[in-house]
C-alpha cells in the first residue's frame, strides 16, 4: 500500500499499460477510472510519437501526454506541443548518417509522421496495428529517405536505431563518437532498439517539470514502467512501480514490483492503493 495517496499516476504504454496484444486491459481501465473518481490524475508518459499515443489517450483523456521520451508535452485537445525540445536538424542528419553507416535501421519521428528507412518486423507490426484504427486517428508510417524527411521537417522529435541482432546495436552504440553522444540522450526502449533524443530529454525530466508547474511533489506521483527508458521516471517519482515483465535493472530500482502487463499488474497494485484512500 502507498504511504501517501498519489496525486498523479504516470503510465508508460508499451509493456506497461498495454498488454502483449497492444491493448489496455479492461481491469486497468476500471481501476484507473476509480482512481480518477478519487481525485487522482492520470498521465501517459511514453516513448511513442504523439500520433501513436493518440488512440490510447482517447481511452484515458485529460492531461497532456509526455511523448518521445520527454521530447514533447503534447496537448491532444489543442493538437500541439505545449513544451518541446526537438533534435536540431544538423544533429538529426548527422545521427541518421551515422546509423546508416553502421547498418542500423533508422526510424525518424517528425512533426505528425514517422519515416522508416526500410521495412522491418517493427515497422510491419506498427503498420498492421495502424491499419485497424479509424482513418481519423490512424498514424502515418511511411517508407522513405530519413535524410529527406529531416530536411523537410519542422520538428524532429526522435530517431530510433535498431538491428535484428541486439549485439550489433550494442557494439555500434559503444563506438558512437563522444562528440555525438554528448548531444544526445540515448536509452534502450526494447531489446534491439535505442531511442535517441536531444540531450537533457527524458521521461523523468519532463514529468518533473510538468509536476513542478502544477505544484505536485514527487512524493505524490506513482509511475509505472518496464524498460530502461522508464528508469528516469521511476527514479524521480516517489512511488516508482516496475511491471512483472520489466527488465531486471528496472525492478531493482523500483519502489515496488507488481504483476506483468498481461496479468493485470496495474489493477493489482491500484486496488490496494485505492483501498487505503
Amino acid at each position: 500500500m502507498a504511504e501517501v495517496q498519489p496525486a498523479l499516476i504516470a503510465l508508460d504504454l508499451d509493456g506497461t499499460l498495454l498488454n502483449s496484444q497492444g491493448r489496455i486491459r479492461a481491469d486497468s481501465l476500471e481501476t484507473l477510472g476509480q482512481a480518477r473518481a478519487a481525485g487522482i490524475e492520470i498521465m501517459l508518459v511514453t516513448g511513442r510519437h504523439h500520433i501513436m499515443a493518440r488512440p490510447f489517450h482517447q481511452q484515458l483523456p485529460g492531461l497532456p501526454a509526455i511523448c518521445c521520451n520527454g521530447a514533447s508535452l503534447y496537448d491532444f485537445a489543442e493538437q500541439r506541443a505545449l513544451a518541446a525540445s526537438p533534435l536540431a536538424p544538423a544533429l538529426a542528419q548527422e545521427l541518421a548518417d551515422w546509423c546508416e553507416s553502421h547498418h542500423l535501421h533508422v526510424l525518424v519521428y517528425i512533426d505528425d509522421a514517422m519515416i522508416a528507412a526500410a521495412i522491418n518486423a517493427h515497422i510491419t507490426g506498427l503498420q498492421a496495428w495502424a491499419a485497424q484504427l479509424p482513418r481519423s486517428i490512424a498514424p502515418e508510417i511511411s517508407i522513405a529517405s530519413p535524410q529527406s524527411a529531416i530536411r523537410q521537417a519542422s520538428c524532429i522529435w526522435k530517431i530510433v536505431a535498431s538491428h535484428a541482432d541486439p549485439a550489433v546495436l550494442r557494439v555500434a552504440m559503444a563506438h558512437m563518437p563522444l562528440a555525438l553522444q554528448k548531444q544526445l540522450s540515448s536509452e534502450w526502449s526494447w531489446h534491439n532498439r535505442v531511442d535517441m533524443v536531444a540531450a537533457g530529454n527524458s521521461k523523468g525530466e519532463r514529468l518533473a517539470r510538468y509536476c513542478a508547474s502544477r505544484g505536485i511533489a514527487a512524493a505524490r506521483v506513482m509511475a509505472f514502467g518496464d524498460q530502461q527508458n522508464d528508469l528516469s521516471m521511476l527514479g524521480w517519482a516517489g512511488m516508482g512501480v516496475a511491471m512483472g515483465n520489466a527488465q531486471s535493472v528496472v525492478k531493482t530500482r523500483a519502489w515496488r514490483v507488481t504483476g506483468s502487463n498481461d496479468e493485470g499488474g496495474i489493477a493489482m497494485l491500484l486496488r490496494s492503493v485505492l483501498a487505503g484512500v
